[in-house]
């Protein structure tokens, strides 16, 4: 090998070392691992108060975050996923429409999930006096 060739093979090893590191290399942001998770509860009280306490809503048989009988909350920085999703508190001569506990899928927020809801309604032929009598 000639001494004029050297410096052009150590420059060319140079380059190939350069490009291979690089091609590892992606310019894509990486994909999120959170998302949001929107849950409504919304309570029937067929024109009788309902309690003014809310309920307590349970992720994962997590902490319980407080919830009213008719508000909506946004869970943030959930992990993507499958998640169970449980509404406690709720009054025995009241009862949730669907699945309670309910398994949930949170997306991204490129992709999100669709909002839970939960609706409760009073048990036909319950009051809501907690044992009064009626005379």
């Amino acid at each position: 090998m000639n001494k004029t060739h050297r410096p052009l093979i150590a420059a060319l090893v140079g380059l190939i070392s350069s490009l291979t590191v690089g091609c590892g290399d992606s310019s894509e942001p990486a994909a999120p691992t959170t998302g949001t998770l929107e849950i409504s509860v919304s309570t029937d009280s067929a024109n009788v108060p309902v309690d003014p306490g809310g309920y307590t809503l349970v992720i994962d048989n997590g902490p319980g975050q407080a919830i009213g009988a008719n508000a909506t909350i946004t869970v943030p920085a959930l992990s993507t996923g499958r998640h169970l999703v449980r509404l406690d508190g709720v009054a025995p001569n009241y009862t949730i429409g669907g699945y309670n506990p309910r398994w949930v899928y949170v997306g991204t927020d490129k992709a999100p999930a669709p909002p839970v809801s939960f609706s409760i309604s009073r048990l036909a032929g319950t009051t809501d006096c907690g044992g009064c009598w009626d005379y």
